[in-house]
């Protein structure tokens, strides 16, 4: 391991231990129920666009170790503390870690068609 990834390494451990959700974070890996260090970005859920409009409730995100995240695939379940998540969108590695873009409800429900514009 070279030098910088070893002190890359180290700054992540810091990062968790100060950064990390102090409640579980679970992953349900079709059956199997895996606990790991995570940071949850929850945005505020109202963001204003430039020329008017709105768009609320944003997607919340977990910044993860990639190696604790293997086997993980999309609609898989994610636990933080009393609140249900599934992954809508796992993102590359960067450097040992991986955003996981999360969503609520049932992952297995089909979306329904948009068929007008919200007033």
């Amino acid at each position: 391991m070279s030098r910088y990834a070893q002190r890359l390494k180290r700054v992540d451990t810091q990062v968790d231990r100060v950064f990390a959700e102090t409640v579980c974070v679970m992953l349900m890996l079709d059956g199997e129920c895996r606990t790991i260090t995570a940071i949850l970005e929850k945005p505020d859920g109202l963001t204003q666009l430039s020329g008017g409009g709105n768009i609320e409730y944003l997607s919340p995100a977990l910044s993860v170790h990639t190696a604790d995240i293997l086997g993980l695939m999309k609609r898989h379940a994610v636990i933080i503390g009393t609140d249900h998540y599934w992954v809508s969108r796992i993102g590359e590695d960067e450097m040992g870690r991986t955003r996981l873009t999360l969503a609520t409800g049932d992952p297995h429900q089909p979306v329904a068609d948009i068929t007008q514009w919200s007033s």
